[in-house]
């Protein structure tokens, strides 16, 4: 068996809310174009899973049942939601990080090397294309 690739392992696992009761199954890992680490996750709600709500993975861990994010049900699930194999905008970003209460951090400076993407907070999905990177994520750590 070979080791998976970045956070994608996370696809499919259950995401909990902060109170260890499930929310739904995860459904998709963005990564950070600058970082490459993993930022966010989708998670299938709604009537057979139709819809993909984002949940940030700051704070969230790895526990036996799945991964546990600090957030209630409820919240993630009025969370915006988005269109699979997608890039995230900006704009989406900052509305998803004003519906958890986060502010949006603000990109590290880079040293002087050629770069010929748009800098911002831009993410993209897992195997999403130019752009989305696998290495280094920033996907929970196993407790």
């Amino acid at each position: 068996m070979t080791a998976p690739t970045g956070a994608d392992w996370l696809i499919g696992h259950r995401l909990l809310d902060h109170d260890g009761s499930s929310i739904g199954r995860i459904g998709q890992v963005y990564y950070d174009d600058h970082s490459g680490r993993a930022t966010w996750v989708t998670v299938r709600t709604g009537l057979f899973g139709t819809r993909e709500n984002l949940v940030p993975l700051r704070q969230a861990r790895v526990v036996d049942e799945g991964i546990q994010v600090p957030y209630p049900r409820a919240q993630v699930k009025s969370a915006p939601s988005v269109f699979a194999d997608r890039p995230i905008s900006v704009a989406q970003e900052d509305t998803v990080y004003a519906h958890y209460g986060m502010a949006a951090p603000v990109p590290a400076p880079r040293d002087a090397e050629p770069d010929v993407r748009p800098r911002g907070r831009h993410a993209r999905p897992a195997g999403g294309g130019p752009g989305s990177r696998a290495q280094g994520d920033g996907a929970p750590a196993a407790s």
